[in-house]
């Protein structure tokens, strides 16, 4: 299975990675990544593409209702 490094691998949407998009910085080093979020990768795509904003605002969200 080929590993898309632009696509989420939670939901296979653009991550905008400012890696891959060739820039100094990316949105993703200021932010904090609960390591429960892992748990949601395929053991194939595990650390191979960047999560998305939205979902990891969306997991922010639901471990703050629990």
């Amino acid at each position: 299975m080929d590993i898309n490094p632009k696509k989420c691998p939670i939901c296979s949407q653009d991550n905008q990675c400012g890696n891959e998009l060739e820039k100094s910085t990316c949105w993703c080093s200021a932010e904090l990544f609960p390591e429960e979020i892992f748990a949601l990768i395929p053991e194939d795509k595990l650390r191979k593409a960047c999560i998305c904003k939205d979902c990891l605002e969306k997991f922010a969200k639901q471990i703050s209702i629990q």
